[in-house]
């Protein structure tokens, strides 16, 4: 991969100890592979300084530190590792992932967007692994650590490369831009997400647009043509980026990229692909109008890319769902669970209830707070409530353990079928009696909720054996 000696260079570092090759880069102790360097990230619970030794146990042959003299006596004793010396290890780690991304002349693609993100990005590497080898990140590596760790992970053997860019205050998707050049870059959508770090719409909208900001001039700007935002884009990329290819994407709207003859049932969906004058059936194995807005997406990027339709339609049709993401899954008693518990906005919200919507029986909605929604957090809430309502929603549980969990308001809307729990032992109770396999139940909110915790007990129904969290050390 790089020397220790070329990565001091890179990060502006320096080199203490013998200088050798590494392969790999990990900001985990725990995931440290032989032969690879430990990067120290100083975190609110863990700072990874404490563990450089662990790296050392692991097989590291070098760790990036600010803070020399705190690993000094535990690390360059018996074991000999070799320290570089960092003013900010989180910079270092992104200068790292810059440096060895220019080393490569492939298509990289960057994805942003308040909502569908991850399934884009899955849906993309769908496809373009039809051609060749595809590097995407793990997990929702889309931030300043999982970007670099991702670009770090290029090879000669990838032919593309997907990355994902999210946000919660301005400057940052600009940053991530910046270290990832990227040849092609797509906005999602647009919708109220992260407002206690970004204010409005507007300026939610103006973070998103950052992402052109890497595009070089022969670069490719894909945009959601049913976005409000859409124009604003366009002339903002027309001034910065003027020979810039735009290529559009749209349900509704008039686009370069577009689905006729949609139908989404609970599990499923299908529509007619148009793609200039090329058109092909697509048979989604993923349910709601919004996968379809997400396959168009990923079709316009690949397309782009120089895909054709046909490896366009075998990748979408075998992609997978992302855990967490309306995972529909057995439960109890032979009811169905839709899991949706990764995360939620309000847009994310009102998609996923419409997929609960065409459920046959009743229909039961489990809910925890939206997090990161500033002021406007219990209107949205009401908004969220007063829709589950309109959709014909049988039964709403809100799962609000303390007086400033904005969760409640949801029920204040929804009426007279709505429960409000203040402890999960009460809900994950009330929730168990009410499943039959005439049942369907969706459940779903931030991550700060943990509402995965209910869909352990609805499907597997063993509190104590659910997944830990884990930490990043």
């Amino acid at each position: 991969m790089m020397t220790l000696s070329e990565a001091a260079r890179i990060v502006d570092g320096t080199l203490l100890g013998k200088d050798a090759g590494f392969t790999s880069v990990s900001t985990d102790s725990r995931a440290v592979e032989p032969g690879g360097l430990f990067v120290a990230i100083p975190g609110e619970k863990h700072d990874g300084h404490a563990f450089v030794s662990q790296a050392s146990r692991m097989g590291a042959v070098g760790a990036v530190v600010s803070n020399v003299s705190s690993t000094m006596p535990s690390t360059m004793g018996e074991s000999k590792l070799a320290l570089i010396e960092a003013p900010d290890t989180t910079v270092a780690l992104g200068q790292l992932g810059k440096d060895w991304r220019s080393r490569f002349d492939i298509p990289v693609i960057a994805i942003t967007g308040s909502n569908g993100k991850t399934t884009v990005t899955r849906m993309a590497a769908s496809i373009l692994e039809q051609c060749g080898r595809c590097l995407a990140p793990e997990k929702s590596f889309n931030n300043q650590w999982g970007v670099p760790l991702t670009l770090l992970k290029l090879t000669d053997c990838h032919r593309f490369a997907v990355i994902e860019m999210g946000t919660n205050h301005p400057g940052e998707i600009e940053y991530l831009t910046l270290l990832t050049r990227p040849t092609i870059a797509l906005i999602n959508n647009v919708a109220p997400a992260h407002l206690e770090g970004l204010g409005d719409i507007r300026q939610i909208a103006s973070a998103k647009a950052e992402i052109f900001l890497g595009l070089p001039d022969t670069g490719a700007a894909i945009l959601n043509a049913d976005d409000e935002f859409c124009t604003e884009w366009v002339a903002g990329i027309n001034t910065s980026c003027p020979d810039a290819t735009i290529v559009s994407f749209a349900i509704d709207a008039k686009a370069d990229v577009s689905a006729n003859n949609a139908e989404s049932g609970n599990r499923t969906s299908q529509f007619e692909l148009q793609i200039e004058d090329q058109v092909t059936q697509i048979n989604l194995p993923l349910p709601g109008r919004h996968n379809i807005m997400n396959a168009l997406a990923a079709s316009a990027i690949c397309f782009t890319a120089g895909v054709g339709l046909t490896e366009i339609k075998n990748g979408l049709e075998k992609v997978s769902g992302v855990t967490g993401r309306l995972d529909v899954r057995p439960g109890l008693k032979g009811s169905t669970i839709i899991d949706d518990s990764y995360n939620a906005n309000p847009a994310s919200m009102k998609a996923a209830i419409n997929v609960l919507q065409q459920c046959k029986g009743k229909k039961i909605l489990v809910l925890g707070a939206m997090a990161e929604l500033g002021e406007t957090s219990p209107q949205l809430h009401e908004e969220v409530g007063a829709y589950a309502k309109t959709q014909g929603i049988d039964r709403l549980y809100c799962y609000s353990p303390d007086h400033n969990n904005h969760a409640r308001y949801y029920a204040g809307r929804f009426g007279g079928s709505a429960s409000v729990f203040d402890s999960m032992e009460e809900l994950l109770k009330t929730a168990k009696q009410t499943l039959a396999p005439d049942v369907a139940m969706l459940i779903k909110g931030s991550r700060s909720s943990r509402m995965e915790r209910v869909v352990h007990q609805m499907v597997e129904g063993d509190l104590n054996s659910q997944p830990g969290n884990g930490c990043v050390c």
